[in-house]
């Protein structure tokens, strides 16, 4: 968790605690297209993606569905 001007923005980190896998199975997920791009911030001279909770919100349908649709296909 990164607290920038009084405001709470999430990392990978707690993106992956939250959906129950790993920073790396998040990575992952991204670059396979698995769920979206996170949304970005500037961090002093690093740009930073971070996950607000309606990113994780989103990522979790997302993962749902991919899932789903995996299990159908094995049937």
């Amino acid at each position: 968790m990164i607290i920038l001007k009084g405001k709470t923005h999430y990392t990978i980190v707690d993106a992956a605690e939250r959906l129950g896998v790993s920073a790396k199975t998040i990575r992952d997920y991204i670059h396979r297209g698995i769920i979206p791009e996170p949304p970005e911030i500037k961090y002093g001279v690093r740009i930073l993606k971070h996950f607000p909770i309606e990113y994780i919100d989103l990522a979790k349908v997302h993962l749902d569905n991919y899932r789903n649709t995996r299990n159908e296909k094995r049937r």
